[in-house]
Formats: structure tokens, C-alpha cells, sequence
């Protein structure tokens, strides 16, 4: 398994930044799930720059929140970004 490698300080802050207008978006409206918020196992092995069986491994250890729907793997984007600030800073960052 290929091992989760960091994120620069620039991408964290980032992801930082997209989660307080993603919380501030959810707080101020009604809170509706829309395609565009789901990423797939292959988008999101796409966006790390893993094997999808790499995906799979990291499903099973339970690094990343993920949901089941008719059969396939999706990813709420939300807590995708909140998993991998949380997997940079348990790593040290």
C-alpha cells in the first residue's frame, strides 16, 4: 500500500479555508445534497494519487468518511477535506 503522503501547508490552509464556506454556506441555507458535493473512489484516488485497491485499504483502516449508494463508493466532499487536514495534522503538520 502506497503510504498517504502530506500535504504542503498551502493546500492545508486551503482546504481550511473551502471548509469554513462550506460550513457557512450550510448554516445560512437549507442543506440539500447535490451531485456535484459526491466524489467517486476514482476521484478521489485521482486527487491523492492512489490505486483505487489503495482506496479500498484506506476505507477499510476507516481514514476517509464515505458513503454506499446503490452499490458504488462516494465521498461527500465536506468530509473529504475534513479527513485529510485531520490525516496532515495527525501526521505532524
Amino acid at each position: 500500500m502506497k503510504e498517504f503522503q502530506l500535504f504542503s501547508e498551502v493546500q492545508i490552509q486551503q482546504w481550511i479555508e473551502d471548509l469554513k464556506k462550506m460550513i457557512t454556506h450550510l448554516l445560512t441555507t437549507d442543506f440539500f445534497i447535490e451531485k456535484k458535493m459526491l466524489l467517486t473512489e476514482e476521484q478521489v484516488a485521482d486527487i491523492l494519487g492512489v490505486s483505487k485497491r489503495t482506496m479500498r485499504t484506506y476505507r477499510s483502516k476507516k481514514k476517509f468518511h464515505h458513503i454506499k449508494l446503490e452499490g458504488s463508493i462516494y465521498y461527500l466532499h465536506f468530509f473529504l477535506l475534513f479527513d485529510l487536514i485531520m490525516l496532515s495534522l495527525e501526521s505532524g503538520r
